[in-house]
């Protein structure tokens, strides 16, 4: 069945993943007897629900301000990502020393490669 003005289906509520948030959030419209349509397009529905994700998760972890943290996480990456270049320069410039390949080196040093 079809809701003939919004062009939603209309489904049971025991079919409707995340009842509670649709309803408690006004993104449905009760048609009949436990049948439901939405009353709220989808896209807009997903930008509520992710933004009260983010907004629990955010409390969860205590996360004051979420820019900062993404701002520090990235600065924390590149620090490490350039000490890695630094350790692999080394692994370098130690297995040319020894006349071995940096696999070999990286097997002396017990370094286990990822990729």
């Amino acid at each position: 069945f079809y809701d003939q003005e919004i062009k939603n289906p209309i489904i049971h509520k025991s079919k409707i993943l995340n009842y509670d948030f649709l309803l408690e959030n006004e993104c449905l419209t009760l048609i009949e007897d436990d049948y439901y349509c939405l009353s709220k397009d989808l896209e807009d529905i997903k930008a509520l629900f992710y933004d009260q994700e983010i907004k629990k998760l955010t409390k969860e972890l205590e996360i004051q301000d979420v820019n900062l943290e993404i701002k520090n996480f990235i600065s924390k990456l590149n620090k490490y990502n350039e000490l890695k270049d630094i350790g692999q320069a080394m692994i370098g410039k130690i297995a040319d020393l020894k006349g071995i390949t940096i696999k070999e080196a990286n097997e002396i040093f017990e370094i286990k490669e990822e990729y």
